[in-house]
């Protein structure tokens, strides 16, 4: 036997359950170290645990005697409001109570007045039948016959007196409502006052610099006569320095110049065909702009359903004029005064106001008829009402009856086209402008004629050579313009020649 080796086997033995030992021990101690940092952790996380308990339960406490307060506040307030209506209660009662006494010493009272009343009553029979016998002994009549003799007097002088009165009463009530009826239009008036209409024929357009004049003129003048041509229009090149004057009569035709010569100006090229193709595109502009115009103006007025096709014509009544006053700008006062008239009188406020708005449509529409006749056809075409149409048709008198609405659409027209300012004949102002401007170049001494031309766009004064001299002429037409700029408005501007030449004339 090998004792040698058996000893290093059972020294490698006992080394390595040595180890094994002390490994058993460090894991021994390892476990307790981790238990005891368990129990650590848990009594830490029990103590946060009981501190979040704590606190909520200190909320939940708060909250209860929050509760318990406001609990108790309501509770005093209603007992507080029980006793106010206890005490009402109380005061009712004794209030009825009395009224009950009263009354039952009012029953009594009128029982006594009734028998009173009645013992009278007998009373008086007793001496009508004495005084009706005794009449009947004096005037050699029966009781009867006096009785009736007595009703036929007092009939007829009923029926005098109360002839007197009905006229008493018609006159007074005619004179009441005239005096109605004048505060109505009045206050109507006033509630209802817009700025006076200032349309003009003409209009000016800017231009960036003055050579802009001769392109729009072009060579020899073709560019100016294709665009007159094309529109239908005026342009007044050389009265005012950097713009152009649009004139015309018809608004429609002078709004798609003055767009289509703005943009001519803005894109500077200016030849016949651009000038026909801005003319056309001005006035595809226009037309679409007349819903807007519609639209806003029934929008104005807080009036909707309005089919498409009416608003559309409707702003169309803003291109059109009636004695220099703006359609569409009449048709929305006469809504206004329309809408103010009919609150007055009991009437809906909403159809007076529809019915004026429409009343000049047909001077949009293309017929043969009267645009009350026109407008009325078209409305009844699109489904409006039968009360606006036949208050449209009404409104000018060519059909007997337009009902209410119709007298108040009439009423509220005549207002607002009567107006000061409102319509101005323009025949006269054109004669008023030309005689105001020959008269006062007339008034300065040397002057032997004067003459207005071109609707008052210009003035021609012929001097005298042999009283006014070259300084003294260059004087007067200062001072004839000055003078002509405080009498004559500045809408359209004048243009002032005055001639001094000496003629030698000889006849052989």
């Amino acid at each position: 036997m090998n004792y040698e080796i058996f000893d290093t086997n059972a020294i490698l033995l006992g080394l390595l359950s040595a180890m094994l030992a002390a490994e058993c021990m460090i894991l021994l101690v390892k476990a307790q170290s981790m238990r005891h940092k368990m129990n650590s952790v848990i009594d830490s996380v029990s103590a946060e645990q009981k501190h979040r308990l704590e606190e909520r339960k200190k909320e939940l406490e708060e909250e209860l005697k929050d509760r318990a307060r406001t609990l108790e506040s309501e509770y005093r307030a209603l007992i507080e409001e029980t006793r106010q209506n206890s005490r009402e209660l109380e005061t009712k009662i004794r209030d009825a109570s009395y009224s009950i006494e009263k009354s039952r010493l009012a029953e009594r009272r009128a029982a006594d007045e009734t028998a009173l009343l009645t013992r009278r009553m007998e009373n008086f029979k007793k001496l009508e039948h004495e005084y009706a016998g005794k009449l009947a002994s004096l005037s050699d009549l029966d009781i009867e016959s006096l009785y009736a003799e007595a009703k036929r007097e007092i009939s007829r002088k009923c029926e005098e007196d109360l002839a007197l009165y009905k006229l008493e009463l018609f006159n007074k009530s005619g004179k009441e409502l005239e005096i109605e009826a004048k505060r109505i239009l009045l206050d109507t008036i006033l509630r209802s006052a817009l700025s006076v209409n200032s349309e003009v024929n003409a209009c000016l357009v800017k231009l960036p610099n003055e050579a802009m004049k001769g392109r729009l003129i072009g060579k020899e003048g073709r560019n100016i006569r294709s665009f007159e041509a094309t529109s239908g229009t005026t342009l007044v090149i050389d009265e005012t320095p950097d713009s152009v004057m649009v004139s015309s009569f018809d608004p429609a035709r002078r709004e798609i110049a003055k767009t289509a010569l703005e943009s001519l100006v803005a894109d500077g090229r200016i030849n016949p065909a651009t000038i026909e193709s801005a003319l056309a595109s001005a006035k595809i502009k226009i037309e679409k702009s007349c819903m807007d115009y519609g639209a806003d103006a029934a929008k104005q007025l807080n009036i909707s359903g309005l089919h498409p096709e009416i608003l559309e014509r409707l702003g169309a009544l803003r291109f059109h004029l009636s004695l220099n006053q703006n359609t569409l700008e009449h048709s929305i006062e006469s809504a206004l005064i329309a809408g103010i008239l009919a609150s007055e009188v009991d009437c809906d406020p909403i159809i007076a106001k529809r019915a004026a708005l429409l009343h000049d449509i047909g001077k949009a529409t293309d017929g043969e008829l009267s645009h009350a006749l026109e407008g009325a056809s078209f409305l009844r075409r699109l489904g409006e009402d039968e009360i606006i149409a036949s208050a449209v048709e009404a409104h000018h008198g060519e059909i007997p009856d337009g009902g209410i609405y119709g007298a108040i659409v009439k009423i509220a027209d005549t207002i607002s086209s009567t107006r000061i300012g409102a319509r101005m004949t323009p025949v006269d102002s054109y004669f008023s402008r030309m005689k105001s401007l020959e008269e006062t170049a007339m008034e300065f001494d040397g002057v032997l004629s004067a003459y207005a031309l071109q609707a008052g766009r210009e003035l021609r004064v012929i001097v005298e050579p042999d009283k006014v001299d070259d300084i003294e002429a260059a004087k007067m037409i200062s001072l004839l313009s000055e003078k002509i700029s405080k009498k004559i408005d500045h809408t359209v501007p004048v243009k002032i020649m005055l001639i001094r030449e000496k003629r030698f004339v000889e006849t052989i």
